[in-house]
């Protein structure tokens, strides 16, 4: 995993440094995403017939992740070919997603803090697009490979007499997506993200209220035990290019 990841960045540093030499070619954009988990990362977390709902057991980490948002920034050098235009790209993007309203609702009744996911994927991809169609509509398709980074932030009290806090993780990840560039400067999209498969940990454990340790317990067997999550998320973008 080291090793691919070395050479993603590798790569990059390679494209940005060619793009240099022709500044005509080399464009710079930003974007905004609205995104929708998939896979287990929106797999239900049942809320009943719990001693106590916090924390979330080892096995239920990385799932109830709802409606999110995202960004990113792109460095694209362009080479003009026969029906379009190929233009091979860098980008970094930045996804945001909280819990699902049942298990936000009950942190919020129980004064605690909740965790919410941030992945930060890294990709170096081409993107194809099109000779123009009609009233500068130009489409695209695009496709991309790097490393993503996931956080899951900690979740309890304030106080810190109750907080759990767990490790961030890497995995490699892809993105498609296919939409059109509206004149040079606006472009909109539906992406998929397959953000890899991460393996979810605890890094601190801190808990200072016996009855509620007590309450715990059986919660509390899988400490040690990893799960892997699969992550991915649906994406509707709109860019920005200059």
């Amino acid at each position: 995993m080291k090793s691919s990841i070395v050479k993603v960045l590798s790569l990059a540093c390679v494209m940005l440094c060619l793009s240099n030499v022709s500044q005509a070619q080399l464009r710079w954009g930003f974007y905004i995403n609205g995104v929708l988990p998939t896979g287990q990362f929106t797999s239900d977390v049942s809320t009943a017939d719990r001693a106590a709902l916090v924390p979330l057991t080892m096995s239920e980490m990385g799932k109830g992740a709802t409606l999110g948002f995202g960004g990113g920034v792109r460095a694209t050098y362009h080479f003009d070919v026969g029906t379009g235009m190929v233009a091979p790209f860098v980008n970094l993007d930045l996804f945001w997603n909280s819990i699902d309203s049942k298990l936000s609702n009950a942190y919020s009744d129980a004064r605690l803090d909740a965790p919410s996911y941030f992945n930060f994927p890294l990709f170096v991809g081409a993107t194809y697009l099109y000779d123009e169609l009609w009233n500068d509509i130009t489409p695209f398709a695009e496709f991309g490979l790097g490393p993503d980074l996931m956080i899951i932030t900690s979740e309890g009290t304030d106080s810190k007499e109750f907080r759990y806090g767990y490790k961030n993780t890497t995995s490699m990840a892809f993105m498609i997506g296919l939409g059109s560039y509206f004149g040079r400067h606006v472009s909109a999209g539906i992406y998929y993200y397959g953000l890899g498969t991460h393996n979810i940990d605890y890094t601190t454990r801190t808990l200072r209220n016996n009855e509620l340790a007590a309450a715990q317990d059986e919660l509390y067997r899988g400490l040690n035990q990893r799960e892997r999550r699969s992550v991915g998320e649906l994406a509707l973008r709109i860019g920005f290019h200059f």
